[in-house]
Formats: C-alpha cells, sequence, structure tokens
C-alpha cells in the first residue's frame, strides 16, 4: 500500500510526465442513504493504472490539500479528514500535476453532507461560565455579601433542519448562590427562551413560535411588544398572502415559572394579523395589513387597598404600505381603534374608545446615483399621526396619546459624511377637553458627522493629525400654552430648552483622543422654574505604550449655573485605567481610578474610587475545552467633605478570590 507521505512527496519529487493515460475516477457513493460528518471519502482509480501516476495524485475538499490524510490501496484513495466536516455541500477534487507544475482535473464531484438519513443538518452551540467568589476583606459596609458566592449564566443554541424544515431552540439560564438575587426566589431558573418551526415548499410557508418573543407586527395598536407566549404563522411562498396568530403574555417575564406564559386570562391577550398583496402585477408595491386583539393585563396601576388594577381592551387596525418609482417613493397610510378600561374591568366607568391615524411620505430622490464613485442615500419624510387622548393599547403601552403631529425629517449619507435631521410640530388635548390644556411642541434635531479617511504613509505612518473625526448634535424644544385649562386658568407654559454638543477627535496607530463639549440651556418666559445654563467638556484617550500595557485617561469639567439665582456648582472627575498583560494568555490585570471634586453652591461630598483585578488563567477556554482562571480583584472608597454628614463609613473596601470557570461547546 502506498502511504499518505508518498502521495505528498509525489508533488515535491515527480518525475517528468506527461498525459499519456485518458482515466476517469470515481467517487463511491456512502455506505448508508446519507453521508456522513465523519464518513471517508473514496475515489476508485483504474485497476491497471500506472503506479507511478499515485505519486502525482492530490485530493482536496473544499480548495483545501487534504493529501496528507489519504491513503492508498489497490485501485483506490481513502480521504478521512481530520475534522468531522460541517453539512451541507461540499466540493471534492482530484488532480494530477505534471513537472512543470501543469495541472489536470481528473474528477471533482459536490456531495451533500448530512447528520443523518432525517436530518440534514444539526447543531448545538453553547456559552457557559461561572464563578465562585471568597470574600477576604471587607470594611465600612452595612449590609456586605456572603463569605462565599458563586454565580453561573450561559446560553444554549440548538437547531436541526431538512430542505423544508428546521427547529431552533435559543434559551439562558441563570444560577446564583445569593437566593435573594436570584430569578423568581430561585437559585437557579431559566432567564429567556424562543422555539421556532419552520416549514416551506414551493406553495406556502407555515411556522410556530414559542417562549420570548416579537410577533414582527408594527402598527399603532401592538409595536415592539415582545412578550412570552406563542405565536403561528402560514402564508403562500410567493408572499401575497401571509397571517400571524398570537396568544402573549401582558407582562414581561423570565423564569420556568409560567412556561409558555398565557396560563392565565387575566395577563395575555390574543389576535392575529393579515397581510395580502393584491394585485398580482404590483405585488412587491402594494402591501394591506389589517391587526386585531382582544386580552386583559395591568397598565401598572394600583386600586384602593394597593390591588392591582386589571385592565380590559381590544384594538384593530388596517393599513396600506405601498412603494412607487423603482422603490423611490414610499407611502403608507394606517387608522386604528383602541377600547381601554382604564379603571379595571367590571368596576366604574365603562370602556374609552379612542382612534388614531397615521401617514407617512417618503422619498429617495437620488436613488442609485454615485457622487464622486460613492453612492449617495438620502431620503426626505413627511409624516402625520393623531391619537386620541384616551388611545392606550395592552400590546403598545409605550404609545404616547393625546397628540397631533406633524413631522419632517431627512437621512444623508454620502461616503464619509452623515446627517439626520427632524422638526416635530405638535398640539396636545386632541379631543379638545376643557379641563385639560392645550399646549404646542416643536422640536427640532440635527446629527452630523464627518469621518475623512487620510491614506497612511509608504511605511504606514500617519500625518500629525492622524485619522480624524467631527461631529455636531443640536436639538431645541420650545414649549408653549395656547389654551389654559377651566379647572386651573392661572397655570401657563412657555419655556425653551436648547443643546448643541461638538465632538472632534483622531486615531493613531497606537493611540488616539476624543474632545467634546456639550452647553443645555433652560429658558422660562413665565418664571415657573429657574432659568439655567450647563456647560460640560469632556477629554479621553487611549494609549498602547507597548504590547503589554494600554492606558485610557479622562477628564471631565461640568458647570451648572442657575441664571435666576447666580448660584452654581462645579465638578471636575477624573479617571485612569491600564490593562497590564505580564505573561501573555497567562496573567493580565486591569486597574481603575476616579476622582469626583465638586465645588460651589450647595457642596457635596468629594469621592475618589480604586478597583483593580489580577487574573491568573491556567488553561485558556476553547471550543469543548474547561477554560480556568483564578482572580484577586476588588476595590476601595474614599467620601471626603467635612460639611457633610453620611451615615456611611468615610473609607468602604472589599477584596475577593475568585474561581472562574468557562466552557464553549460546539457539535
Amino acid at each position: 500500500m502506498l502511504g499518505s507521505a508518498m502521495l505528498a512527496a509525489g508533488f515535491l519529487f515527480g518525475a517528468s510526465v506527461s498525459w499519456a493515460q485518458d482515466w476517469v475516477p470515481e467517487l463511491q457513493r456512502a455506505e448508508g442513504e446519507a453521508r456522513g460528518r465523519n464518513d471517508p471519502f473514496v475515489i476508485s482509480l483504474p485497476p491497471d493504472l500506472d503506479a507511478g501516476v499515485y505519486d502525482r495524485l492530490a485530493v482536496e475538499i473544499d480548495d483545501i490539500d487534504m493529501t496528507a490524510f489519504a491513503t492508498t490501496g489497490p485501485g483506490q484513495i481513502t480521504i478521512s479528514p481530520p475534522e468531522a466536516l460541517s453539512t451541507g455541500q461540499h466540493t471534492v477534487r482530484l488532480i494530477e500535476r505534471g513537472e512543470d507544475g501543469s495541472i489536470l482535473e481528473r474528477g471533482v464531484w459536490v456531495v451533500e453532507v448530512r447528520f443523518s438519513d432525517l436530518v440534514r443538518d444539526f447543531s448545538v452551540n453553547a456559552d457557559l461560565a461561572g464563578e465562585v467568589n471568597g470574600r477576604v476583606l471587607d470594611g465600612g459596609l452595612d449590609t456586605p455579601p456572603q463569605h462565599v458566592t458563586g454565580e453561573s449564566g450561559g446560553n444554549l443554541e440548538a437547531s436541526a433542519g431538512d430542505e423544508n424544515w428546521r427547529v431552533s431552540v435559543q434559551s439562558n439560564y441563570i444560577y446564583n448562590s445569593q437566593l435573594e438575587l436570584g430569578l423568581n426566589d430561585r437559585n437557579l431558573d431559566l432567564g429567556e427562551y424562543r422555539i421556532d418551526g419552520d416549514f416551506q415548499n414551493e406553495d406556502f410557508f407555515a411556522g410556530l413560535t414559542a417562549g420570548n418573543h416579537d410577533t414582527g407586527i408594527e402598527s399603532l395598536i401592538m409595536s415592539a411588544f415582545n412578550r412570552r407566549g406563542v405565536s403561528i404563522r402560514a402564508g403562500t411562498a410567493d408572499d401575497r398572502l401571509s397571517a400571524t396568530g398570537f396568544v402573549l403574555r401582558t407582562e414581561s417575564i423570565v423564569g420556568t415559572r409560567h412556561v409558555l406564559g398565557i396560563s392565565h386570562d387575566e395577563e395575555r391577550i390574543e389576535g392575529a394579523s393579515i397581510s395580502v398583496r393584491p394585485i398580482e402585477a404590483l405585488q412587491d408595491n402594494i402591501l394591506l395589513t389589517g391587526v386585531y386583539y382582544s386580552g386583559e393585563g395591568s397598565d401598572g396601576g394600583f386600586g384602593i387597598g394597593t390591588e392591582e388594577v386589571i385592565n380590559e381592551g381590544d384594538g384593530w387596525s388596517v393599513a396600506a404600505d405601498t412603494l412607487w418609482f423603482d422603490e423611490s417613493l414610499r407611502l403608507r397610510g394606517e387608522f386604528a381603534e383602541a377600547s381601554f378600561d382604564f379603571d379595571g374591568k367590571d368596576v366604574g366607568f365603562d370602556a374609552e374608545t379612542a382612534n388614531a391615524y397615521s401617514v407617512l411620505a417618503s422619498v429617495e430622490p437620488l436613488r442609485g446615483t454615485t457622487l464622486d464613485g460613492s453612492v449617495v442615500n438620502w431620503t426626505v419624510s413627511a409624516q402625520r399621526e393623531q391619537v386620541d387622548t384616551f388611545f392606550q393599547s395592552l400590546a403598545n403601552p409605550s404609545i404616547q396619546a393625546d397628540r397631533e403631529t406633524t413631522s419632517v425629517f431627512t437621512d444623508f449619507f454620502w461616503d464619509q459624511f452623515a446627517a439626520q435631521l427632524r422638526v416635530d410640530h405638535q398640539l396636545n388635548n386632541v379631543d379638545d377637553l376643557d379641563f385639560l390644556a392645550t399646549d404646542r411642541i416643536l422640536n427640532g434635531y440635527f446629527n452630523g458627522t464627518y469621518t475623512p479617511y487620510v491614506e497612511p504613509s509608504e511605511d504606514g505612518s500617519l500625518p500629525w493629525f492622524g485619522q480624524p473625526f467631527f461631529g455636531v448634535t443640536a436639538s431645541v424644544t420650545d414649549i408653549n400654552r395656547v389654551e389654559r385649562s377651566v379647572d386651573f386658568p392661572e397655570d401657563d407654559a412657555n419655556n425653551i430648552s436648547k443643546s448643541l454638543t461638538l465632538n472632534t477627535g483622531s486615531n493613531y496607530e497606537t493611540w488616539s483622543w476624543n474632545l467634546s463639549h456639550t452647553i443645555y440651556t433652560f429658558d422660562d418666559e413665565i418664571n415657573v422654574s429657574n432659568d439655567s445654563i450647563n456647560n460640560t467638556t469632556g477629554l479621553s484617550g487611549y494609549f498602547l505604550i507597548d504590547d503589554w500595557l494600554t492606558l485610557s485617561p479622562s477628564v471631565q469639567y461640568d458647570v451648572f449655573e442657575d441664571t435666576d439665582s447666580g448660584k452654581a456648582n462645579r465638578t471636575i472627575n477624573l479617571g485612569i485605567a491600564t490593562d497590564i498583560t505580564v505573561i501573555p494568555d497567562t496573567l493580565a490585570a486591569s486597574f481603575s481610578y476616579n476622582m469626583n471634586v465638586r465645588t460651589g453652591d450647595g457642596d457635596t461630598p468629594d469621592t475618589s474610587s480604586l478597583s483593580g483585578e489580577v487574573v491568573w488563567t491556567l488553561r485558556q477556554p476553547d471550543v469543548n475545552t474547561l477554560g480556568i482562571a483564578l482572580a484577586f480583584n476588588g476595590f476601595i472608597q474614599e467620601t471626603r467633605n467635612d460639611d457633610f454628614v453620611s451615615p456611611e463609613d468615610d473609607v468602604q473596601y472589599q477584596a475577593f478570590t475568585t474561581l472562574r470557570l468557562s466552557l464553549p461547546v460546539s457539535y
């Protein structure tokens, strides 16, 4: 038998050859119905092939030379990859080389590797970590933690699938030896989890999700609603029709209690969303969506005796989203109605029914345009939203009710420059109620960044200004009461707040710096609140002193002035952090020092703190290999002010020894 060494030697020391023989190899089928991840590849050769040809053969898998892992026998070559191949398609290639470096491809095969006959691919990945802490020093603490504590956390992902279906699982866990810090009064518990199952063929798709998830429905009555529950989805493969049904808990929960999250009628909603593209010729341009939900849950309010109020509500919305002129123009409109029982179901007043609508027009006037070789992305949009005074939805608790808002905004991106501008005009008291005041709010916002690219010199060095960057952010909010309430006719509002932030900096080969200044002003025209001005300046840097040492200093100076009283407070914050590598991949340390000094009227205590850690890595974590490290860490904080009396000690400190374990798992 000719060994793998003879195959490798054939590349370097093969004799002069010509393509004298015309022969065709064959890749043998796998022994089972499917080729497994660890199955060898066997290539059949003609039985009368000259023995000298074997010395000139090489085998590649996915363009990686596998000749060293090949053995030859009578009429065949067997390749056993050193590691299990991933599932999916792989390319196997057999080549013959001549002495002049020419290559003749004798055979190439595309093969599919499967986990099993029923499952094409299967994978499990986990990132597990934990530590045991022993407190060795402490002082000045009223309630120090236990002397020995342990905690752990980890994430798990697994998936399996075939051509038409896939199942995936995502989850995490949390462990803490201190019961009061655990989830749901448990030391060990599940955090969040999600299970997805999907099926698709040439005609339709279907899927199911259980656990903590967002259904992806975005509307006035349901938005960014990530809760634990169950949802199902189905539709046509061409996306002409799709539907989603859901049953979700109204409050966010973690842990193994209420595993599905929908066991209580009083704390869940159910509903559905249907989307259709009604015109086949315009199926990529027009999308109609309808959403409905009903259920019960709490908005966080409490009734008599601190009993939680259970609100009852339902809602529906219809929306049309369209794209025109090669998707450069987007027009969207939505109307919604929601019913909500504010004082709790079956008690007090009946539910309030309110409406909301939104229209949006967005255009890209320079779509597809390039300037100086770079693509220009410019979007100009106008939006009008009206949300009635008593509009509230259990599935969109963050929506701001009682407003008529007209907005104009634009986003511009080109090469090294980006800018965003937005202007909002808003009126409240939409229902024009006498007992509510009517305010007009004007908001303006601008953000711009410029990051020019500087070509390094031939030796890789940068000019004195390095790779600079510049930024500016500005905002203004003007509030004016246009109509007072009947119940409080003396109440008024007329104020304006402004802010401006300028920042710049630069990056170099081994260091960088960043400078910023923010000025914030508040002016009350009717003197309900004091006028003020606040200036904040910050400077930070990063320095790679050597391969074993980095420094990150920072300083911030803040001045807050009450312009009505003339009083001012000043704060200086100094900090420096350092990372030290004593032995690469084995012994390292990090330290951080911070000092906060306050002066002026209404003086508060000055503080300084030092924290640090030394880590000795006994074994680096690797795939399916446990990482082990020992650490010593702690902190000390001092509070100083002769005029300030505190029940806590002036000096507080703690120190711990820690055993850390980490295990990345992959299959």
